[in-house]
């Protein structure tokens, strides 16, 4: 009986081997788009081809020599799949909504170069229910909105996660040229919208996005100043967990960063205002006394923002703009409007009345930050319970706070 045990439970050991053995081969093969019949010479149509190797893909890595592949539809990444590329761009070639689907768990994209080319609407969207995501060293450029009536008046963005998304790492991005020519209907308040990062739910029934970081990378030229915004968080009423980390950020016509659903960290990003005088509404009144509405703008609680660098050429109305959040702690920034800014209605941190017209928030703090140039260091405008404004350094400010705050 001993014999015959330890011959079934050798055979399983072998079986077991050669199993395990074709898995861990099946894991780390790679899939050339080129053998499925990709061209890559910037004039074939290689949508067909990519889905293709996608398809055999899953689970696999999925690889894209250098070329330029063209899509016209949106080209789907599912669950344990890498996908990268040397030298290798994805440009569309025709209208469409978005370049890339993203769902499932396990997913790597990596060094590649995706470009809307002006005629698609989005670079990438990530999907409810997609966990585990690394997103990085990828170049998203180029997008707007298409001639097609029926995303015409859409809002263009490079990469839109939605609700149900949960630990996502985008690391090393590069986000160009986002640019709505056209309001986007009701949704944008008849405005011209348009967001290099959106994290927002698509439907009221998408469960809250959590544990999303954005840092290391660049954002630029997100317009226009209407509504024209690098990274929007907004639509969860739970903390998100989002981390937005040593980026940088030129040319985002309205604002850089915007939050609006609460649990947020804004650290170590480097914020620059490229516009002197050249820099106008479209859709808004234009009084023309500031270049950019905020570097920064909460509306939302549990909010912190800490060691950011935010200056450049241009004026901020407001470069930190709190408006409608409670437990909000900001810290160790350095901030500047350009010189003779005193003489004006420009501050370095307003804290405003909310948005829905809430006045009274509680537990705000705004300490040992570096203000230079403007109308007020701090002007309060809401009431707050738990104010502390201390340490604060003060340069070429006509009054260091409104008179409503303690001194």
């Amino acid at each position: 009986m001993s014999t015959k045990k330890g011959v079934i439970l050798f055979l399983m050991s072998i079986l077991l081997f050669f199993g395990l053995s074709n898995t861990i081969s099946a894991d780390n093969r790679i899939l050339n788009v080129k053998d499925f019949g990709a061209v890559g010479d910037g004039a074939t149509d290689d949508t067909v081809a990519i889905k293709k190797a996608l398809y055999h893909g899953k689970g696999h890595k999925v690889f894209f020599p250098e070329g330029t592949y063209l899509i016209s539809s949106a080209i789907i990444v599912k669950e344990n799949t890498e996908v990268y590329g040397t030298n290798a761009v994805i440009k569309a070639k025709t209208d469409g909504d978005t370049m890339f689907r993203v769902l499932g768990d396990q997913i790597s994209i990596h060094d590649l170069t995706i470009d809307g080319g002006h005629t698609f609407l989005r670079g990438m969207t990530i999907m409810d229910g997609t966990k585990d995501l690394a997103l990085s060293s990828t170049v998203f450029k180029n997008f707007g909105q298409p001639d097609s009536k029926t995303l015409a008046y859409s809002t263009p963005i490079a990469i839109r996660i939605e609700g149900g998304v949960e630990n996502v790492m985008m690391d090393k991005l590069t986000i160009h040229n986002v640019f709505a020519k056209n309001v986007s209907s009701k949704v944008g308040w008849y405005h011209k919208v348009a967001r290099g990062i959106l994290i927002s739910p698509a439907l009221d029934t998408q469960t809250g996005s959590k544990n999303i970081t954005i840092q290391n990378s660049s954002i630029s030229d997100i317009g226009p100043k209407d509504d024209g915004d690098g990274i929007v968080v907004q639509g969860f009423n739970e903390d998100v967990g989002l981390s937005i980390i040593n980026n940088t950020f030129s040319k985002t016509y309205k604002r850089a960063i915007k939050i609006q659903s609460p649990g947020a960290v804004i650290q170590n990003n480097h914020i620059f205002n490229s516009f002197h005088g050249n820099n106008h509404y479209e859709t808004y009144k234009e009084n023309g006394q500031y270049d950019m509405w905020s570097a920064i703008s909460v509306y939302a609680d549990n909010v912190k923002v800490e060691d950011n660098t935010i200056g450049g050429i241009g004026t901020y109305s407001a470069a930190i703009d709190i408006a409608g959040g409670n437990d909000v702690y900001v810290s160790g920034n350095a901030i500047s409007n350009p010189e003779n800014s005193a003489d004006s209605t420009l501050d370095l941190i307003r804290i405003n009345k909310g948005y829905d017209g809430t006045s009274q928030f509680q537990n705000i703090t705004v300490i040992n930050n570096s203000l230079m140039n403007g109308r007020y260091g701090v002007n309060m405008v809401a009431h707050v319970q738990g104010l502390k404004v201390s340490g604060n350094h003060f340069s070429k400010i006509k009054s260091l706070t409104s008179s409503n705050i303690p001194q």
